[in-house]
This record gives C-alpha cells, structure tokens and sequence, in this order.
C-alpha cells in the first residue's frame, strides 16, 4: 500500500496545494482561471495528441482496451438512469449526479498512471481517454438535452457541443496521426513534449483551485450516489470487465486507475452552460476529489 500512496501523494499535494492558492489569491484574481483554461485549450489537448500519434497501437490489442472502458461507462450510466426515480432531487441536480458518476478528471488519470506505471501507464491511459472522453461527453450533453427543457436537443447543437471540446478534438487529431503514420515529424515532437510537460503539474493545481469547500446538508443523497458509483462501482466494473477481456498485469491496472479517478472539474462548466445545478456539481467534484485520496489506493490495493 506504501508506495502507491507515496506515488499518489504527490498529485494530491498539488491539489491542496491550488486549494491554498485560491485561499491566499495567489498570484491574483482571475488568474487561475486563465491559467485553466490555457491548460485545457492548449496543454492538455498537447498531451493527449503527442501520445496517440506517437505509441505503437497494434501489439498490444490497446483498441479493445479502450472499448471495454466504454462499456465499463455505459453501464454506470445506464445504472444511474435507472436510479433516477429513486433519487430526491430535480431534474437539474440529476444530471449533475450523472455527470459525477462517469466523467473522470483527465489531470488525475494521467498523472497519477505516470506517477505508478510510468511512461507506458502513461500511453495506455490516454489510448483510453481516446475512447472514453468522446463517449463521456455524448452521454452528458444528452443527459442535459433529455432532462432540462430549453437545452437543444437537435442531432446538429448536440454534435456542436460534443465535437468543440478540444479534448475530444485531440483524441481525433492524435488518432489520425498515428492511424496515417505521420505521427509528430520535424521539431513537432519536441514542441509538443515540452507543452505535455507543463499540463500535469498546473493542470493538478488548477483542480484544486477549483473546489469549493461549501456544503448543504440537502445534497447529502446525491453526493453519496455519484461518489460510490464513480469511485467505486466503476473502478470494480473495470477490474472484472477488462479481465474478461483477456487482458492481464499493466492494462487491467491502468483500467482500474483510470476508472477510481474523481470527477472532473470540467463538469461545472458544462453544468452552467447547460443550466445544470452548478452548486451540487461543484460538492460533488469537492467531495470526490478529497475520497478519492483514500479510495484509489484502496481500489488498486483490494482489485489487484
């Protein structure tokens, strides 16, 4: 248990760390939101596309990894749907609870599968993002769409919102490269190398910057739904799903991380730009980004 917690420590001491940042307003007002939206525009997507259009995708069957952490989210999904009916809460808060149980936090996942598995965690992360944060965000546009009146629910606003996320942008753009073997020619590789480098550590910092630590007891029911599907049941469903898959040893772990991380702090935007229950998405994320601490090791320490 040591050492994962020791590999983990770290990524949730730059949490804390934005956490403080925001307290003190450090280094200014507005200035993390910049600096968030810089990582997610442009460090991030950078990340994502110089993995992809670099890793070799045929020896290790990675394309069927990434389907089986689709199917993993379908059915967390369809399980939270099926629940709608039992949950007290508006149809506004419910999709905040949906949008809690799949989406994970890219910045966590990939640096927490760099900080145990290393480079090759790494790729294998990002080979899943590939297939999960295309799916993730079709789900919880039509999440929004099926549940709040006024939201567009027409096939051409709903692929709009689905495909001007840059993140699933990169997932096509980094694809393609691989797919055509272009992948990073000249000195893109090493532009793209030094973009990837700074994404992890201000985009882990921006996460904490961006927790509210401000809760109503109403919100009790739906926080501890979204946090036992998201951190618990996924990461369990990943175990068993991707080992029937007849993969073993580093995909299954990568899966089971991948699976166990939190929330991303993504969901609040969407959630105001949709009309969502922004104040419930922000407790949720809050509350799952503080277990997550203690139900990552565990998952990865009673699965593997």
């Amino acid at each position: 248990m040591f050492p994962i917690v020791k590999a983990l420590l770290p990524i949730f001491a730059l949490v804390l760390l934005g956490v403080l940042f925001r307290k003190w307003k450090f280094p200014g007002v507005g200035f993390w939101a910049m600096a968030d939206r810089l990582t997610y525009f442009v460090l991030l997507p950078s990340l994502i596309i110089n993995k992809l259009a670099t890793t070799e995708m045929t020896g290790q069957n990675v394309g069927l990894l990434a389907v089986g952490l689709m199917l993993v989210v379908l059915i967390v999904a369809a399980v939270v749907v099926l629940i709608r009916k039992l949950l007290p809460v508006s149809n506004a808060s419910f999709t905040s609870v949906f949008q809690g149980s799949i989406r994970p936090n890219t910045y966590v996942a990939l640096a927490a599968a760099l900080a145990i598995y290393g480079q090759e965690g790494l790729t294998l992360t990002a080979i899943g993002l590939a297939g999960v944060i295309p799916l993730v965000n079709i789900l919880c546009i039509l999440s929004f769409a099926y549940y709040i009146p006024g939201n567009p629910r027409d096939l051409l606003s709903i692929t709009k919102n689905v495909f001007s996320n840059p993140l699933v942008i990169a997932c096509a753009i980094g694809i393609f490269l691989n797919l055509t073997k272009i992948g990073l020619p000249f000195v893109t590789a090493d532009i793209f190398d030094i973009l990837s480098n700074a994404a992890l550590p201000l985009g882990l910092i921006s996460v904490g910057t961006g927790l509210h630590i401000k809760l109503n007891r109403s919100e009790g029911i739906p926080i501890v739904t979204s946090s036992l599907l998201k951190l618990v049941l996924l990461p369990m469903l990943a175990f068993f799903l991707i080992g029937e898959l007849q993969f073993e040893g580093l995909p299954v772990a990568v899966a089971v991380l991948f699976a166990s991380v939190p929330c991303a702090v993504s969901s609040y935007i969407l959630a105001g730009h949709l009309n969502g229950d922004q104040r419930l998405m922000a407790s949720i994320i809050t509350i799952e980004t503080l277990l997550a601490f203690i139900t990552m090791p565990l998952m990865l320490i009673l699965l593997l």
